[in-house]
C-alpha cells in the first residue's frame, strides 16, 4: 500500500499549454457566425414584410363600400312667413310682456299697457331724475318719423324706459290678446307682408335691420308695432339660381334643404313655384316647409344646401380610377398581383366615385400610379 502511494507521488505530469484554449475560441467564433446570420436573416424578412407593408400603406388600398353619392347645389334666398303683427292699441308703459318663443292659443293675454299720454309721459320724465338728458328730443324725432312712415330705427337704440315708480293714480291698463294661434315673437323686421314670390337681393333684405325688441318700462306710441304672431306650421324659400343650376333643381319636386344657421336640422320640402327667366339666364324656385326649426321666426335671409338626391352603389376613392387604353377602370390586389379592372363609371362627386362591375371585395389601388399590371407586391 505504501509503495503504491509512493509510486503516485513520483508520477510526474505534463501539461501542454494552448490546445484547450484553442477549442474555446473556435466554438465561440462558430457561436457569434450563427448569431449574425439568424440577424441578417431577420433583417431580410423584416426589410421584405415592412417593405410590403409600408408600399400598402403608401398604395393606400381600399375595398369599395355600400354608400351613396348626394347631389346638391348651394343656394341663397328669402324666408317668408305668415305673419300676423300686432300694435300697441294704445300709448302707455309695458308693464307685462309673454315671453317669446312659445306658441300661443287664440285669445292668449300677450302684454299689458298701463294708459299714458305722450303729455303725462313727458310730465313724468321732467320729474324723473334718472333720465338722460337729450333722449325725450330722440323719442320726439322717433315718434315724428314712424308717423311720417319712416323707420325711425337709428334713433330707437335708445328707447324710452321708465326706471322709476308710476303714480297710484295712473291705474287703467289695456290687454293685447292674440288673435290667433301661433308663435309669438318679438322680432319685427318690416317684412312680414312679404308672403309669396319674394326674390329680393341679399342686399336688399340687410338693409332693412329689425327694429329693437320691447321690453316692460318701455313707453310705446298707439299704433307702434309691438309683437307677431307666427304660423310655425308653414313657411317659404325663395331662391333664385342660375340657369344651369336652376334647371336641375326644378327637375327634383321633394327636397332636403340644410340652411347655414342649422346644419344640423335638416328640413324636408317641396317646389311650390317654379319660374324660368332664359333671358335674365335665372330661374326663380319657391320651396313649402312644413317644419319647424329652431330660431326659424328670426330667419329672413339665409344661404343654404339643396340636397336633390341621393344615389346608393358601390363607393371607390376616385383617385382610384385609371385608364388602359380607351377603358376606364381601377388596379387591385389579387393575391400579391396588380390586375387592371374596367368598370363603369356612374357619377362622381366630392372625391368619391359610384361604380359598377367591382366585387365587393375587391382590393382597389388608391394611387394607381405607385404600381403597374402586372406587378407583384410580395
Amino acid at each position: 500500500m505504501s509503495s503504491r502511494r509512493s509510486m503516485v507521488q513520483k508520477r510526474k505530469f505534463k501539461v501542454i499549454r494552448g490546445e484547450g484554449r484553442g477549442v474555446s475560441h473556435t466554438r465561440t467564433a462558430l457561436y457569434y457566425l450563427a448569431v449574425g446570420l439568424v440577424a441578417v436573416l431577420v433583417l431580410l424578412v423584416s426589410y421584405h414584410w415592412t417593405g410590403n407593408f409600408f408600399l400598402v400603406r403608401r398604395l393606400q388600398i381600399a375595398t369599395p363600400r355600400l354608400d351613396y353619392l348626394e347631389h346638391s347645389i348651394e343656394a341663397a334666398g328669402v324666408v317668408t312667413r305668415q305673419e300676423q303683427v300686432l300694435s300697441a292699441p294704445v300709448s302707455g308703459i309695458i308693464v307685462a310682456m309673454a315671453p317669446p318663443g312659445e306658441r300661443v292659443p287664440a285669445g292668449k293675454e300677450l302684454a299689458t299697457i298701463l294708459l299714458l299720454s305722450r303729455e303725462e309721459a313727458t310730465a313724468l320724465l321732467n320729474e324723473d331724475e334718472t333720465f338722460m338728458p337729450g333722449l325725450w328730443e330722440k323719442v320726439e324725432k322717433f315718434f315724428h318719423e314712424l308717423r311720417a312712415g319712416g323707420s325711425g330705427r337709428e334713433d330707437a337704440a335708445e328707447p324710452l324706459i321708465f326706471s322709476g315708480e308710476v303714480p297710484p293714480w295712473y291705474d287703467e291698463t289695456v290687454t293685447l290678446t292674440s288673435e290667433a294661434a301661433g308663435l309669438l315673437s318679438y322680432y319685427i323686421d318690416g317684412w312680414e307682408p312679404l308672403w309669396e314670390e319674394a326674390y329680393l337681393p341679399k342686399e336688399t333684405i340687410l338693409a332693412r335691420p329689425p327694429a329693437p325688441a320691447p321690453v316692460e318700462g318701455q313707453f310705446v306710441e298707439r299704433g307702434e308695432p309691438l309683437l307677431k304672431i307666427v304660423n310655425n306650421w308653414s313657411w317659404k324659400y325663395h331662391v333664385v339660381l342660375p340657369l344651369d343650376r336652376g334647371r336641375t333643381a326644378a327637375a327634383h319636386e321633394a327636397v332636403t334643404i340644410y340652411f347655414d344657421g342649422a346644419p344640423d336640422n335638416p328640413v324636408a320640402a317641396v317646389l311650390e313655384k317654379l319660374a324660368i327667366d332664359a333671358a335674365a339666364g335665372e330661374v326663380r324656385l319657391t320651396y313649402r316647409i312644413d317644419q319647424e326649426i329652431p330660431g326659424f321666426e328670426q330667419m329672413r335671409w339665409s344661404g343654404s344646401r339643396i340636397l336633390l338626391r341621393k344615389q346608393y352603389g358601390m363607393i371607390i376613392p376616385a383617385a382610384a380610377l385609371t385608364e388602359k387604353g380607351e377603358e376606364r377602370g381601377v388596379l387591385v390586389n389579387r393575391g400579391g398581383l396588380i390586375v387592371f379592372v374596367p368598370v363603369t363609371v356612374i357619377a362622381q362627386r366630392d372625391g368619391k366615385a359610384l361604380v359598377e362591375g367591382l366585387a365587393p371585395d375587391s382590393l382597389v389601388i388608391g394611387r394607381p400610379g405607385l404600381v403597374e399590371e402586372g406587378q407583384r407586391l410580395n
